[in-house]
């Protein structure tokens, strides 16, 4: 599971947005919510389904038609409402991944659905150079406090000559004496957090392979997707040759 920690350790942290979906079903009216970003994870969560004011007293199904794990169609039924009954209900966030179709499976309606679109963003990594110059910032804000010159207590100033007197009594020489630290600059860490680096050169087809494998002989089990397994390649081996995601998926096929 090294690999697989690697791996997800490379992946920037996903930063969640919220967004507030609703719609209307009505007979013979189906609606369909799907997005067609592959970068980013989205989710639907519905949390009331009721009806409208205008619905009669008759009874309402409201069906959700959505792909299964396996990546096969599936109907469930998600309320049955009746106006002198039962008029809404809550689903306390029912979360379906897209596409989905919502449809009014029995009644006339007017039926009101509302809940949240949940997308995960991807934020960017900070680069290397930056957390460098903030470091080269820090080392020389610091750097003053730890010398002899910003901390040294001020006594009250005494007259040269007693001053001169103190030094020949002492038998030592009247120079102040300079402390050590004072001589240290920050310039060879500065040169070399300024050293550019060397860039991170992608990952071959069949090293991709090779860290796929180790992981799928570990127990890691890998997307039957085929959007959701280019994601896995994107976001854990930090490519966007759709060349090399094609590769990798008819050999995914073969597992």
């Amino acid at each position: 599971m090294e690999d697989s920690a690697m791996d997800m350790e490379s992946m920037g942290p996903l930063r969640p947005q919220t967004f507030l979906f609703g719609c209307e079903l009505k007979a013979d009216k189906d609606y369909q919510f799907k997005v067609d970003d592959e970068e980013n994870e989205h989710q639907l969560s519905l949390r009331t389904v009721t009806l409208g004011a205008g619905a009669k007293d008759e009874l309402h199904v409201v069906e959700a038609e959505a792909l299964d794990y396996e990546g096969n169609p599936i109907k469930v039924v998600l309320a049955s409402l009746k106006m002198s009954v039962q008029p809404t209900v809550s689903l306390g966030g029912f979360e379906i991944t897209p596409p989905v179709v919502l449809r009014l499976k029995c009644g006339s309606g007017p039926v009101y659905v509302s809940g949240q679109h949940l997308v995960a963003l991807e934020e960017e990594p900070e680069s290397d150079d930056e957390e460098d110059d903030t470091k080269i910032v820090n080392t020389s804000t610091k750097r003053p406090a730890s010398g002899g010159g910003a901390k040294t207590p001020q006594p009250v100033r005494e007259a040269p000559g007693k001053n001169m007197q103190k030094a020949k009594q002492n038998g030592k020489d009247s120079k102040p004496s300079t402390p050590a630290s004072k001589s240290k600059t920050p310039d060879s860490k500065k040169d070399k957090s300024l050293t550019p680096k060397t860039p991170k050169v992608p990952l071959s087809l069949e090293e991709i392979k090779a860290k796929m494998q180790a992981s799928v002989d570990k127990g890691t089990t890998l997307p039957k997707l085929e959007p959701k397994f280019a994601n896995y390649v994107k976001n854990c081996f930090r490519t966007e040759d759709q060349k090399v995601i094609q590769a990798l998926w008819q050999w995914r096929q073969t597992l």
